[in-house]
């Protein structure tokens, strides 16, 4: 029997980062997104890492994405879950999150597919509770779930933006060495159907290009949909190109969050002014459209995608 989320679907992206108040600074100014809510846990024991209680300090800044959250945190002690993740993996997509009405009996339905709890605590507004469950050892991200005391969040009004046209995040990425392995088992948790694996083409086909130059690398993907969010499987083959040199860097792990766009040649030169070029571009096997990749990583802690689809494919 799968886990029981209610529904399922990702509320919560997580990017662990070194400095919160910059990530933050430089991810509104960059996609014009209004000053997110900071929040800090510091100096008490407040959780539980591994069996034992921690301070779990931290400091954090969330954006409202349409019905997703997304948060930077920055560890501020040195034994937590945040802690680790830095120091192991440095900067990047730390996890994904799922409201449940009731924590305890989520953390048995994970158990029942040999996953345990690695750190739960409070929020820092004590109005809820965490939980960090160790699924990246085989999905390549960690699951969370929330239990909010009074209910679920309410959803923030649509803020558009003016820099790249949307404020609306649709896909969460998650490269890995074995796509076949973590499609199943993701299917498998979740409860959701296998979805076909793809195999996007070459060159001739899609025009990638990777730095500039033509690239023809490719790779295995799966799709699993999460409510309003897209959880994307990518299995890169040997070839360099964005997802080959982040694998072979990084590991198994979050790569990309993306934002669906209307005019990707605006958005491009929009961001490029600010110091995000493109690192690798191409379209969709079915040509429909077309995704992009910047070179944010360094500036933002987390690579961005762009996806547009084309109005004569609709």
């Amino acid at each position: 029997m799968p886990v029981q989320l209610n529904p399922t679907e990702i509320v919560q992206i997580g990017v662990v980062v070194r400095d919160v108040e910059a990530a933050a600074a430089r991810f509104a100014a960059v996609l014009d997104l209004p000053s997110p809510h900071f929040f800090s846990a510091q100096g008490e024991p407040r959780a539980v890492y591994k069996g034992e209680p921690i301070a779990a300090g931290v400091r954090g800044a969330v954006f409202e994405l349409g019905r997703v959250q997304f948060e930077f945190l920055q560890p501020l002690d040195a034994q937590s879950v945040w802690a680790d993740f830095l120091a192991e993996r440095g900067e990047g997509i730390h996890h994904i999150a799922f409201e449940v009405a009731d924590t305890d009996a989520a953390v048995a339905d994970f158990a029942r597919y040999g996953y345990s709890v690695v750190q739960q605590g409070l929020f820092s507004s004590r109005d809820g509770r965490y939980t960090y469950l160790d699924t990246d050892r085989d999905m390549g991200i960690v699951v969370e779930v929330m239990e909010r005391f009074g209910g679920r969040r309410a959803e923030p009004p649509p803020f558009a933006g003016s820099g790249i046209g949307t404020a609306h995040v649709n896909q969460v990425a998650v490269m890995t060495h074995d796509i076949a392995a973590v499609k199943r088992r993701v299917a498998e948790v979740f409860g959701l159907p296998d979805p076909n694996l793809i195999i996007t083409s070459g060159y001739d086909v899609v025009k990638t290009t990777y730095h500039g130059a033509p690239c023809d690398a490719t790779a295995k993907l799966a799709f699993f949909n999460f409510g309003q969010m897209q959880l994307e499987l990518i299995e890169p083959d040997p070839q360099p190109s964005v997802w080959r040199d982040f694998l072979n860097a990084r590991g198994q792990m979050g790569h990309h969050i993306a934002f669906p766009v209307k005019d990707t040649a605006r958005v491009a030169a929009y961001l490029a002014g600010r110091g995000l070029p493109v690192v690798q571009q191409g379209l969709y096997g079915d040509l429909s459209g077309m995704y992009t990749y910047l070179d944010s990583d360094a500036a933002l802690g987390v690579s961005l995608e762009l996806l547009e689809s084309f109005a004569s494919a609709s």
